[in-house]
């Protein structure tokens, strides 16, 4: 796991619930363990619902941690140090990330596995979304997709 994924799975480890209100959140990290500012803390919380690792329900402003963070320990001491910042500021792309494992699992160039990716799509008459023909490269070379998969529904639903 990486730091961003341990700094928001340690609120609901360490209170041992499965749903907090974004109150609470802002509390634990401003407050509680003295980690980082009121606006960081909301920037984080954003940007944790955005990767899929937070789920909103409904109107509420209360947060639930997603499966892909359900086996997370916190180490003894832990606290987030200034990357955790650098990593809230870059958006990487979820299809690009999962072709990174992919490309990481295989031993194949990123490259090749972009045309892979198209002949795929070539396949459906190139109506896939790349989201969608990521996921049929990774079911192919049988690599894991399951914490990529909020990500992915996250930006197919901002690119309609």
């Amino acid at each position: 796991m990486n730091e961003l994924e341990t700094t928001v799975a340690a609120p609901f480890r360490h209170g041992r619930k499965e749903r907090l209100s974004k109150m609470e959140l802002v509390f634990y990290y401003v407050q509680d363990k003295r980690w980082m500012s009121q606006d960081q803390a909301k920037k984080l919380i954003d940007l944790a619902a955005k990767r899929g690792l937070l789920s909103k329900e409904g109107e509420e402003n209360i947060y639930r941690c997603t499966s892909s963070l359900a086996d997370v320990t916190i180490p003894l001491g832990f606290r987030p140090g200034d990357g955790i910042f650098a990593e809230t500021a870059e958006e990487q792309d979820p299809v690009e990330a999962l072709i990174d494992a992919i490309a990481a699992a295989t031993g194949k160039a990123r490259k090749d596995l972009a045309a892979e990716m198209q002949e795929i799509s070539g396949h459906f008459d190139n109506l896939l979304v790349p989201e969608a023909s990521v996921i049929l490269l990774a079911k192919k070379y049988k690599v894991s997709t399951e914490s990529y998969i909020p990500a992915l529904r996250a930006a197919m639903r901002e690119g309609q």
